[in-house]
């Protein structure tokens, strides 16, 4: 009779082989964008970012997930047009469509879909103007995904090796406060090495914007882990072979963006 062990085991291994092919599957295609960048990163942008509204709204207002995704994606992908051509007042005015058709619709959890609608569009829209509106754009988004890949990386390695007080056991009981320094000290170390390679500096502002949104990464994952606690729920959806959800993967990226489009912009953060 099999043991326990030995059935836990054949569980990973059996779930290994699409997690790999998945990421095998995905990762050449997300890094082609973002390395030719327009119009190419802006429709995976987007691909994803209705993905994830789907999943969201599916969480929150089953019943009427189709319609108000089909309305989501149709006016981000205006959004996302009308920011290349510079009308802010009409992008606003098309993240609103889109959040208030979720909120008009029937359901304990409407007001929450129509958060996560903003929440999402405001990400694929900082993740666009990052890229494709910023002379340094290649290299920010280039920045932005390592430190996040970095960030999740040291949070992990840290909390298993070190272990100690959890830092939000009520959403994530895994995640520790020694996790959170170690991903923070990651994403700073890959600010560093970014600038230094790019500029042959490292500026301190870089470091600490890096530390800064090491921590925005994290609140982003412990919000998803909190979403999906919420509505008992494992995994966003199954839309990716061995990893769950989109929401899964790119939790920390939706938190992200709209941060450091905020740093970038109105502070003038450069890695140059």
């Amino acid at each position: 009779m099999q043991s326990s062990e030995a059935r836990r085991q054949e569980d990973t291994n059996s779930g290994l082989k699409p997690r790999v092919i998945s990421a095998l599957v995905m990762t050449p295609i997300a890094v082609a964008a973002v390395w030719f960048g327009s119009p190419y990163f802006e429709f995976l942008v987007l691909l994803f970012s209705i993905g994830m509204m789907w999943e969201w709204t599916r969480m929150c207002v089953p019943g009427h997930v189709n319609s108000i995704s089909i309305v989501a994606g149709v006016a981000l992908a205006v959004a996302m047009l009308l920011l290349t051509t510079g009308e802010y007042p009409f992008v606003l005015l098309s993240v609103f469509v889109s959040a208030a058709t979720a909120a008009l619709r029937p359901g304990k959890d409407r007001f929450l879909a129509a958060f996560g609608i903003v929440y999402i569009s405001c990400a694929a829209l900082a993740a666009q103007w990052l890229r494709s509106m910023h002379g340094d754009g290649l290299l920010l988004i280039m920045w932005l995904f390592f430190l996040v890949w970095a960030t999740d990386t040291g949070a992990y390695a840290f909390g298993k090796a070190i272990g100690g007080p959890k830092l939000a056991p009520r959403f994530s009981p895994k995640k520790t406060w020694a996790g959170l320094i170690g991903g923070m000290l990651c994403a700073m170390v890959i600010g560093g090495l970014i600038t230094y390679f790019s500029s042959n500096q490292i500026p301190v502002s870089i470091v600490l914007a890096s530390a800064v949104l090491a921590i925005v990464a994290q609140v982003g994952d412990l919000g998803e882990s909190a979403l999906k606690r919420h509505f008992k729920v494992k995994d966003s959806s199954h839309l990716i072979p061995g990893h769950g959800g989109l929401l899964d993967r790119a939790d920390g990226m939706l938190s992200v963006f709209p941060v450091a489009f905020v740093i970038v912009y109105f502070i003038g953060l450069s890695l140059r």
